[in-house]
């Protein structure tokens, strides 16, 4: 993966879901996970969340693999695993971090 482009997408993905920008949160989902992201980001994370916070990056040949904590009424630390799908980078994973 190209380590400069999936850096910025990563950290664009963090300010969307601060901005509550539904579409560009999608469309950072694989396919496969769509359908449930919704149910991440307005029942998992903390509600509202008021801001986002990129603890690392940490880029390979075929995947990234990002811990954000997000923040609002509490705090969560996800773990995201991107991967290339159609020449740009999508979430294919995530569960808590610690």
């Amino acid at each position: 993966m190209d380590e400069a482009q999936s850096r910025d997408h990563i950290n664009q993905h963090a300010d969307a879901v601060v901005r509550g920008d539904m579409e560009a949160i999608l469309a950072d989902f694989s396919e496969e996970l769509r359908p449930g992201a919704p149910h991440i980001v307005n029942e998992v994370l903390p509600q509202p969340v008021t801001g986002a916070e990129v603890l690392s990056i940490d880029v390979g040949d075929s995947e990234a693999v990002a811990m954000i904590r997000y923040s609002g009424d509490g705090e969560l630390t996800v773990r995201s695993r991107w991967q290339e799908e159609a020449g740009r980078p999508v979430i294919v994973h995530a569960e808590p971090g610690s």
